[in-house]
């Protein structure tokens, strides 16, 4: 289990199937809402007030979606930057990518058959 990078899939059955080190919006939604429940009911005790607890919350779902958002942010600008780095790297040829009906066989012989005179 040792040896893993940041964006290297886990092989073995005791890790996720997802990327590593990557963001996952349904486990961020748990700890959002297990956050949001602690600080509601942390006011709560703390003020006696349920309208102030109801308050702060709402102020700290704005703070958390308002730190989520720029997290996002940062991530699509690394991404967009290593990219951009990757594309100076080459020697700007565009590379040969097949048409959008002949990536998949069965998308291709189902257009073929459906309309013949469709595809060349």
């Amino acid at each position: 289990m040792t040896g893993r990078g940041m964006g290297e899939i886990a092989d073995d059955r005791t890790w996720s199937r997802r990327s590593v080190g990557q963001m996952y919006f349904p486990q961020f939604l748990v700890g959002m809402v297990a956050t949001l429940l602690m600080i509601l009911g942390w006011t709560y005790t703390s003020t006696g007030s349920i309208w102030m607890a109801i308050g702060w919350t709402f102020l700290a779902a704005v703070v958390l979606q308002v730190g989520y958002f720029v997290a996002v942010l940062w991530l699509v600008h690394g991404e967009s930057r290593v990219i951009d780095e990757s594309k100076a790297d080459t020697n700007s040829v565009p590379a040969e990518m097949p048409g959008p009906f002949e990536r998949d066989g069965i998308v291709h012989a189902l257009i073929s058959l459906l309309f013949p005179r469709l595809l060349p």
